[in-house]
């Protein structure tokens, strides 16, 4: 087996309301050594960011009961143990760039417009990831 998947090792939480990207991204991530724990929905995915620590959140931003900008914000609002510093970025079908701009302002350290190539999404899943959060005052 390759030692060298880009990101092998990498704990992904995914988190998105649309059950065929979530099996295809959750699939393309771990055949590039991704950890995956997927949740179909911003609630289910709030209480295993809590009990999971990954090391990068990607989330959907249009979903049902709570959208993605709620979702983090309620991520930002946890205690540092439990998950608020976890990186995270934002998939979303919309390109505008105000759309960009409020999942930024919600507490994304990154968007990335649906379609997504793969190797753009491991990129910036590594940078994500790299960055220091705005947020963390540790």
């Amino acid at each position: 087996m390759n030692n060298k998947l880009p990101l092998s090792g990498v704990r992904v939480l995914l988190v998105d309301d649309e059950e065929d990207a979530l099996t295809i991204t959750r699939l393309m991530l771990e055949l590039h050594g991704a950890e995956v724990v997927s949740a179909p929905a911003a609630g289910e995915g709030l209480e295993k960011v809590q009990t999971y620590a990954p090391d990068i959140i990607i989330s959907d931003i249009s979903m049902p009961q709570m959208d993605g900008y709620q979702f983090i914000r309620a991520v930002r609002n946890l205690p540092a143990h439990k998950g608020r510093n976890t990186p995270a970025l934002a998939l979303s079908a919309f390109n505008r760039p105000r759309d960009r701009a409020s999942a930024l302002d919600a507490g994304f350290l990154a968007y990335l417009s649906k379609p997504v190539l793969l190797q753009e999404l491991i990129t910036e899943i590594m940078i994500t990831i790299n960055s220091a959060a705005p947020w963390k005052k540790e």
